[in-house]
């Protein structure tokens, strides 16, 4: 459990004057105003308000952290201070400055811990309380089994038994209370692979599984198999044989029990591991579906989509959208979104599914089951506006066999139709790219033809 620290007698917070009073405290610098260069970094994350709360958030210490601390402002004046089981010593420390910064900032203040006695926030206190955060972490050690810890970042997932074979229990509490800070903050930019649900053996149920493709710095969380791909197949390996698979190769880390970080690598490499790997392997892997947007019918007009585009480079920008083949999509499936009606038709929107289908009201109102997908976007062109759009007049003439005007909007193509499209695309995009390179495009380009990775 937490340990948690009550304070009364404020009326009023002085929240931001607590906050800058904390970090000078921590930073060691409580007596010089005017320092405004601090040795730590101090991250504040905004959190659900639960009942009775009126402002809750996590301060974490870059690169220190394990679990933060919860400050959590109740009802009735009331200020919690939560310190959780296996935070980090930077984050006691953060705890205590904190606490004793309110102390500093509201005289009248009284703290008190769990049991109701009043909390002086002495060095030996520190220390006490420091040594219980040590037992908590030596319990998780003693276990039989891997155990998951909620981190400020990530999820630590813990295997007793490596740490078991250090001589000295401080060793092993100190190893392990390193690798859990190390996993908050090492490689945050790296993508988090999305975890897919698959029937990967015919007589098991669904497994989780994470699929990589050789092509960005990522981050492979907790996953039953991982997925290499290779073109369109998918070979998924269990974790622990891929792990042995990658191991001693620079690229690869595994980071704890269940958790690995994997940048890109030569191709032949690649190649070569993927063939040696042992594991299920399964051909056209990706689906790809023709989402619609007839602009006659749809509920949703133009000027949205004008907003939407200027979104479009936003920090969680998506779409959801309604799908006719539900049951036969997959997360990290590929979409492409035709628009029809008045106007200019063609392709406006490309991208991945990120989200599994979900029944919601009916966008024409006429009380059908619908079902929903959540979509990122990797490209959107304003139909408009861009005159580099790809049309469905040239995908009928490429692809006569599918009707790229009319149908319901969700359709899955079959597999040799998409390997078509995703070829027509990427050599319509690259004569795009082209006429940009040789200064022919329009001034307003990027305006109007949106492109990014996921």
């Amino acid at each position: 459990m937490a340990t948690k620290f009550t304070v009364r007698g404020i009326r009023n917070l002085k929240e931001k004057k607590v906050f800058d009073m904390s970090l000078r405290i921590f930073d060691g610098h409580v007596l010089d105003d005017d320092i405004c260069d601090f040795k730590f970094k101090v991250n504040m994350c905004y959190n659900t308000l639960e009942e009775g709360e009126t402002n809750s958030y996590t301060l974490s210490t870059e690169n220190y952290s394990t679990q933060g601390v919860n400050i959590k402002q109740r009802v009735g004046a009331t200020l919690v201070v939560e310190l959780p089981w296996l935070a980090s010593y930077m984050d006691l420390r953060l705890c205590f400055s904190f606490l004793y910064a309110v102390k500093m900032v509201h005289r009248s203040a009284r703290i008190t811990d769990g049991q109701g006695r009043e909390v002086r926030l002495t060095d030996d206190d520190k220390e006490e309380l420091w040594k219980r955060q040590c037992d908590n972490m030596n319990e998780m050690l003693k276990k039989n089994e891997i155990t998951t810890i909620a981190g400020v970042n990530r999820d630590f997932y813990i295997d007793p038994v490596r740490y078991r074979m250090m001589a000295a229990v401080a060793d092993s509490v100190s190893e392990a209370f390193l690798d859990f800070t190390e996993l908050q903050w090492t490689s945050l930019d790296a993508a988090n692979i999305i975890e897919e649900r698959r029937h990967v053996c015919d007589d098991e149920e669904v497994s989780c599984i994470r699929v990589v493709d050789n092509s960005a710095n990522v981050f492979i969380g907790a996953c039953r198999f991982v997925g290499m791909m290779k073109e369109n197949t998918c070979k998924m390996i269990e974790f622990d044989e891929f792990c042995r698979l990658m191991s001693g190769r620079n690229e690869f880390r595994q980071m704890d029990a269940a958790q690995a970080l994997l940048s890109p690598m030569e191709a032949d490499d690649w190649q070569r591991l993927y063939d040696e790997a042992d594991g299920i392997e399964r051909e056209c892997f990706r689906k790809t579906f023709i989402m619609r947007w007839n602009t006659d019918i749809s509920n949703y007009q133009m000027w949205e989509f004008d907003e939407a585009i200027d979104e479009f480079e936003d920090e969680g920008f998506y779409y959801d959208w309604s799908i006719w083949d539900h049951r036969k999509v997959h997360v990290g499936d590929r979409f492409y979104m035709i628009r029809t009606g008045e106007g200019r038709h063609g392709i406006v929107m490309r991208g991945i599914i990120t989200g599994t289908p979900y029944p919601d009201e009916d966008w024409s109102g006429h009380g059908r089951k619908v079902y929903y997908i959540r979509m990122k976007l990797t490209h959107m062109i304003h139909p408009e506006m861009s005159p580099y759009m790809l049309t469905t007049e040239e995908l009928s003439k490429y692809l006569p066999n599918f009707n790229w005007e009319d149908g319901h909007s969700g359709e899955i193509l079959d597999d040799a139709t998409a390997q078509l499209l995703e070829e027509i695309w990427h050599g319509h995009n690259s004569r795009v790219h082209f006429l940009v390179e040789e200064g022919m495009a329009d001034n307003n380009f990027s305006e109007f033809y949106k492109e990014r990775t996921l």
